[in-house]
């Protein structure tokens, strides 16, 4: 368990240099999309002269690798939660340069808590795998504002 938001983006930022063996590297994004429900997706990209060059998982070949992400992920999703705000994100994507800094963003995605909200046996999930859109709903990118949402008729979302 991490107890400061501090040693979380530390955790991710070590986690982050070991993967990538291009020493080259001049920026990577890491991306995570959460479920409290125990769910977690993760990738990574990283670029050289502004251009993707390649990508990297964090999985070090530790067997506690997605564990310990998920439990670094859990901890910040609870030290940003708040009365006011009780779901602070489901998404985010940490951004690190090659010289140290960094940057996070947030987000909630709707669309992808509605996906993460549905029984992976019910008619309604099955609906979402023949529309081909599990992938994209777990992007950081998810849904383009203009696309059809169906399950939006019969839900409150």
């Amino acid at each position: 368990m991490y107890y400061s938001i501090a040693d979380i983006y530390q955790y991710f930022a070590k986690c982050i240099v070991r993967a990538i063996e291009d020493p080259e590297w001049e920026k990577a994004e890491y991306f995570v999309s959460y479920s409290q429900r125990g769910a977690i997706s993760e990738w990574g990209e990283y670029y050289k002269k502004n251009k993707l060059a390649g990508q990297f998982d964090i999985d070090d070949g530790s067997s506690n690798a997605l564990a310990d992400t998920f439990d670094a992920t859990k901890s910040l999703f609870n030290l940003m939660k708040s009365q006011a705000n009780p779901t602070p994100f489901n998404k985010y994507k940490f951004t690190l340069n090659h010289d140290g800094t960094f940057d996070i963003e947030f987000k909630y995605d709707e669309d992808y808590a509605y996906m993460k909200s549905l029984d992976a046996d019910s008619d309604e999930f099955d609906e979402l795998l023949e529309l081909d859109l599990t992938d994209q709903l777990e992007s950081w990118e998810g849904l383009s504002e203009d696309h059809p949402r169906p399950w939006l008729a019969n839900t409150n979302l």
